[in-house]
């Protein structure tokens, strides 16, 4: 090396040593070397790098047609029958959009459209969404599901490669919907007298649907249309309690969240979540079930961010006249990027019960099965930051936010 080369060397070495690491407020985050805020750079809105289209704002994380914005939120009001939208405070924004029949309970994205799963008209909506807001997108219902029996039970909604998929747990079957032809329902796959069909979730060529009242996970073989089940009632406290309600994946597994309820449907222990190897469609050894405290009753809703399971807890009896009868209310993290899943400290949740649960951009909005609310959630400071009435009761009752989607 000649002399010239050491010092040019060494002069750059003396540079890297000077230079000053950038420091952003608690508010910001460092994109390309710069200080930057993902809630309003429309330039990085939402995440580093996201551009905005010209004469588009950004806020909330989303991109905005000049002063109109689109809602961060959507929530299926099912007492209300109509979807609501929020924005990322958790604030009503906009006119809520009514329903053609009652109970809306699931909500889906299938490229442009929002789906509306309708439990007790077993009907389908789709609506179209725009800057200055939401609105039918043709006329209701856009899809109606046959009805063999005496009543009514569309329970979840769910896409996945185009195709939307629904559990009807009116007659205990999983229904295979394509929006694009003229006859969308294609196929109707049964899962078993009283299997009370709830969520589901997807891997690969798979379906896994949570039958609450077998205690079972139904897994379907999408293409083939065949299924097979694993069992799940020695998981509860009690014979039979597990009542599996939500499923989230995260690597090659998939968790499932336990109501572990008695006879009388009254909590008979902490919460639980069953683990299942997507390889072999079994519970995975050693882990089963997963204890999430004495902070969580009766969990509801799960969604995975970054790592994490979040699983939103909280019951209260059928006849329950006020919040104060909320008991066992959190969100607890659970660990799910290594072998064993680690259940972390729960954080509190005061006069609600948190259920559908999804993060957008990185922040958490959590559905109130009681109050009618919606609730932000940060799971970087693990703690509720916010909460709107977003589904006002329609007189003295409970309002249930059946569901939440976040806005596009």
């Amino acid at each position: 090396m000649t002399a010239r080369a050491a010092a040019a060397l060494l002069l750059a070495a003396s540079l890297l040593a000077c230079k000053s690491e950038v420091v952003c407020t608690t508010d910001q985050v460092t994109c390309d070397g710069q200080c930057t805020s993902l809630q309003s750079d429309p330039t990085s809105c939402g995440a580093c790098g996201r551009s905005c289209a010209a004469g588009q704002s950004c806020s909330a994380g989303l991109c905005c047609q000049g002063d109109q914005c689109p809602p961060a939120v959507y929530a299926a009001c099912f007492n209300g029958n109509a979807v609501q939208g929020a924005t990322g405070s958790a604030v009503p924004v906009g006119a809520p959009l009514p329903m053609d029949a009652s109970g809306p309970i699931a909500l889906a994205w299938r490229g442009a459209s929002l789906w509306v799963a309708n439990s007790i008209s077993n009907t389908l909506n789709r609506m179209m969404v725009s800057p200055a807001g939401i609105s039918a997108d043709g006329p209701f219902p856009t899809v109606s599901i046959q009805v063999s029996g005496p009543f009514s039970d569309l329970e979840y909604l769910a896409e996945w490669n185009g195709l939307l998929y629904v559990s009807n747990a009116a007659v205990g079957s999983l229904v295979v919907v394509n929006p694009a032809l003229g006859s969308p329902v294609v196929a109707e796959i049964p899962l078993g007298d009283f299997s009370y069909p709830q969520g589901m979730a997807f891997h690969g060529n798979k379906a896994y649907v949570a039958l609450n009242g077998t205690s079972q996970v139904a897994v379907v073989e999408l293409a083939a249309r065949t299924v097979k089940f694993i069992e799940l009632g020695a998981l509860g406290t009690v014979p039979g309690g597990a009542l599996p309600s939500r499923l989230a994946v995260s690597g090659d597994r998939v968790y499932v969240t336990l109501w572990n309820l008695d006879s009388f449907y009254a909590p008979a222990g902490n919460g639980r979540l069953a683990v299942i190897d997507t390889g072999t469609d079994a519970l995975v050894p050693g882990v089963n079930p997963v204890d999430l405290g004495t902070s969580c009753l009766n969990p509801a809703g799960i969604a995975v961010e970054a790592g994490t399971a979040w699983v939103t807890c909280g019951f209260f009896p059928w006849d329950a006249a006020s919040a104060a009868d909320i008991t066992g209310a959190s969100i607890v993290p659970v660990a799910v990027s290594g072998a064993t899943p680690l259940v972390g400290a729960a954080v509190p949740v005061t006069l609600a019960a948190p259920g559908a649960l999804t993060f957008c951009n990185g922040v958490g909005f959590a559905a109130d099965r009681f109050s009618g609310n919606v609730l932000r959630f940060d799971p970087v400071a693990r703690s509720v930051t916010g909460r709107g009435l977003v589904c006002p009761p329609s007189g003295t009752g409970s309002s249930f936010v059946a569901a939440v989607a976040c806005g596009r």
